[in-house]
């Protein structure tokens, strides 16, 4: 999946006519955009407090193949499955007007792609106790997955082991950037 590009704050189009998308999320600001869609920061207006703010990806079906519709449709089927604290919660997913759209959790320190692009911009290199960290989360979150399902998607595959090279790329000094966009927990599994 191509890499989402950041935008700037409040270029955010409200979907509905009163600002609201399933009658229920408030669009705050656009964290992204990329060939399949855009990502919002949301508030869930139906949430308990402190658990409101979420991530909406929105993805235009009329710009979209019909096997990239059924890829869509099955991301949102297999993050709905999935439920371990190295993998992004799954809300839901729902069809608005010509879109359709996924609701997952917000990670409030960033994504591991973005990280490691702070880490590359300030041409720092990360302390190797945070690579194996990280590289603990992602070998822990593959684990699950595999455990799960026989079988895992190249894709998939590819997702993980470039951010696994990025990560070990970047304590190397070497400022090597990943293309893939994949919501990675880059804290803890202590702090959830």
């Amino acid at each position: 999946m191509p890499r989402f590009q950041e935008v700037e704050s409040g270029q955010a189009t409200p979907p509905g006519a009163d600002g609201l998308v399933a009658k229920r999320y408030s669009i705050l600001r656009s964290l992204g955009r990329g060939s399949f869609g855009s990502v919002y920061l949301v508030r869930d207006n139906k949430a308990s407090d402190g658990e409101q703010l979420k991530v909406l990806k929105q993805i235009p079906l009329g710009d979209l193949r019909p096997d990239e519709t059924v890829r869509a449709t099955q991301e949102a089927q297999l993050l709905s499955q999935l439920h371990h604290p190295a993998i992004l919660a799954f809300y839901h997913s729902f069809l608005e007007r010509d879109a359709f759209c996924i609701v997952t959790e917000f990670c409030q320190d960033r994504d591991l792609d973005c990280k490691l692009e702070e880490v590359r911009r300030g041409g720092r290199s990360l302390p190797e106790t945070q690579v194996v960290d990280w590289l603990v989360q992602l070998l822990l979150g593959l684990h699950y997955m595999h455990a799960r399902w026989d079988t895992l998607t190249s894709s998939s595959l590819s997702a993980l082991g470039a951010h696994t090279l990025a990560l070990a790329h970047t304590h190397t000094h070497t400022h090597t950037h990943t293309h893939t966009h994949t919501h990675t927990h880059t804290h803890t599994h202590r702090d959830r």
